[in-house]
């Protein structure tokens, strides 16, 4: 998957900086323009790297014009607080993920159906064509406006009670979800007794006991520190959790074209480089989690697949059939 991967981000590369260009600051004004970013990531984790970088890189191709401070660990208000400020114009940007952004736009929860993605190719792929054309119009309609399609990973399941290796070991587990109906629901298709609980609110209640067990990209489970009260992880790999960063849409149109331009091809650049910095990261963090002393789990990925055909059927009715069709088949071309 990795030289895949590669091949992907090459290509992707090439005809990026075959059609684009990052504009020098010649002809834009001299105004400084700042912008406040958060995120929900402490500051070990990628999402604080690859945000720095981002400002750093905009700051650099404006000649300091444009700033943007980023914000770790839910600083500006938690997922659902720093959206809707982003929405409504009471904060500049954030770096989110799309369960959230299902909250205002449910066609968003299409990207969090279990097992509808294979790889990252497939993610990168569907995101930058039709699919993801239409998820950053229905956004655009709520004053949100997508720079890039950046991520958080796979999703693996974490617990304090057993290890997971087929569907049926979920059977009556208590399990923390964020806070949008796909993941709860899903999780009831598969047995489990989901509660939707904020992340900045998760890490207490595995500790108190409040939740059996919880599923997040192994990023989160190494920077959260859930290794301290778990003990079983299983590679599931069972939703896609992309990170769509956002900004205001009024704020970025108060900018001159050239930072908007600017904005938005760092941002597509990124995309990529956080892609590979993510996948190289994952396999160094197995490796840490097992050195803390956690169970690390293969799963029968088939029966997993299969026990989620119930949940699409599910989906089909409520959200965009045709754009689950078009992700599903591009798995496969």
């Amino acid at each position: 998957m990795r030289m895949k991967l590669l091949a992907i981000i090459y290509c992707s590369l090439f005809v990026f900086w075959g059609c684009s260009t990052i504009p020098t600051n010649e002809s834009a004004s001299n105004e400084v323009y700042s912008f406040r970013l958060g995120h929900t990531g402490n500051s070990n984790h990628h999402y604080h790297e690859i945000t720095e970088e981002f400002a750093n890189r905009v700051a650099e191709r404006t000649d300091g014009n444009v700033v943007i401070e980023v914000f770790p660990a839910n600083q500006l208000g938690n997922q659902a607080e720093a959206v809707e400020g982003v929405m409504i114009g009471t904060q500049d940007m954030v770096l989110t993920s799309g369960g959230i952004l299902s909250m205002w736009v449910p066609d968003m929860g299409i990207l969090n159906l279990p097992y509808l993605f294979d790889d990252f190719a497939h993610v990168h792929k569907a995101l930058n064509s039709a699919p993801g054309k239409e998820l950053e119009k229905q956004l655009r309609e709520h004053d949100a406006r997508l720079l890039g399609w950046w991520v958080n990973g796979f999703r693996h399941i974490s617990n304090s009670k057993i290890e997971i290796k087929k569907p049926g070991d979920l059977e009556g587990l208590t399990i923390r979800t964020p806070e949008t109906e796909v993941f709860t629901t899903s999780f009831e298709y598969l047995g489990a007794y989901p509660t939707a609980i904020a992340f900045n609110e998760l890490y207490t209640a595995l500790q108190l006991g409040t939740v059996e067990a919880q599923e997040n990209p192994v990023a989160h489970i190494v920077t959260q520190r859930f290794s301290e009260v778990h003990s079983y992880v299983s590679k599931s790999s069972h939703m896609y959790e992309p990170a769509p960063l956002l900004i205001n849409n009024k704020k970025f149109e108060s900018l001159p074209q050239q930072y908007q331009t600017i904005l938005v091809n760092t941002a597509k650049e990124l995309e990529l480089e956080h892609m590979q910095l993510v996948s190289e990261l994952e396999e160094r963090q197995w490796e840490q989690l097992e050195e803390e002393g956690m169970v690390i789990s293969e799963v029968d990925l088939d029966a997993f697949r299969e026990s989620a055909l119930p949940i699409h059927e599910h989906y089909r009715k409520k959200l965009n059939q045709q754009l689950i069709d078009d992700i599903i088949k591009m798995g496969s071309e």
